[in-house]
């Protein structure tokens, strides 16, 4: 497997900033989200061209591309211009970028607990808006959104086609959402269809986000059943805590609470995969 982690989990005003450390910090690859004027691809054409040149500058390549289509609700008026003009363009840019995938999540969900058929046709659709651009799309399981744990995300996979669409497996929001067991119970129900893997970790006593190896999901065993079962994809940091824990000393004390704690969780996975 390979490790990367997200740019605006390093810095989340000053992507030049974010590239610099990460390949300070021996990283590859990175993810693409939000930049300086916005989310990916929402900004203007010339700050994506420098952000892609700062790449190259740096050495770094792109593990995939997060546009954030749709965490709104299934009848959101936006929902159209996203398929018609934002998902191709997101399309679009990723490969620019030398990456073919591209990550969503499955709409806001309401109280009722059933999954609308129009989330499965509006997946469908997108799925094949991104094959047809060249791309594949990568369904994030997102507490907010339906497809919140693991589970239930790869239902919806089945729906849609596992041939058409496939989990981008994150356990720390499978945790948040209520999963009491993501590794390895959930795993066990979801591991066919997990292409990529997103690395936070969720402490359900206080309700926060923790430090990777912290919280409720036992990322040490996760990495392992990966690696048992052949996982070549990536393992990308998205950190979301920027209070430093009292026992971690910080080793550069310029950097934010956020870049300590993303390269102290860089780290940590580096020391589970034997990188």
């Amino acid at each position: 497997m390979k490790i990367a982690i997200f740019t605006d989990e390093i810095d989340r005003k000053d992507p030049g900033l974010a590239i610099s450390l990460a390949a300070s910090w021996g990283v590859s690859h990175v993810e693409v989200r939000r930049l300086a004027g916005g989310r990916f691809p929402e900004v203007r054409d010339e700050e994506l061209e420098s952000f892609h040149e700062k790449l190259k500058s740096a050495g770094l390549s792109v593990s995939g591309v997060s546009p954030g289509f749709f965490k709104c609700g299934i009848e959101d008026p936006g929902v159209e211009k996203g398929l018609s003009e934002g998902l191709p363009r997101a399309c679009s840019w990723a490969q620019k970028f030398g990456t073919d995938r591209v990550s969503s999540f499955a709409f806001l969900r309401d109280d009722t607990g059933m999954v609308p058929a129009e989330v499965v046709d509006r997946l469908g659709q997108m799925a094949d808006i991104a094959v047809g651009e060249g791309c594949r799309l990568i369904l994030e399981n997102e507490a907010v959104c339906w497809g919140a744990t693991g589970v239930e995300a790869a239902e919806i996979i089945s729906q849609v086609g596992p041939d058409r669409v496939s989990l981008c497996w994150d356990p720390g929001n499978s945790a948040r959402a209520g999963s009491t067991c993501p590794f390895p119970e959930e795993y066990e129900a979801v591991k066919d269809m997990v292409t990529h893997v997103h690395v936070k970790n969720f402490d359900p006593e206080s309700g926060n986000w923790s430090i990777a190896d912290e919280g409720i999901v036992d990322w040490p065993g996760q990495f392992n059943a990966l690696e048992a079962d052949g996982y070549g994809g990536f393992v990308v940091v998205e950190t979301h805590l920027d209070i430093s824990p009292d026992a971690f000393e910080v080793a550069d004390q310029a950097f934010t609470g956020l870049a300590a704690n993303s390269l102290r969780n860089l780290e940590f996975v580096r020391s589970c995969v034997g990188e």
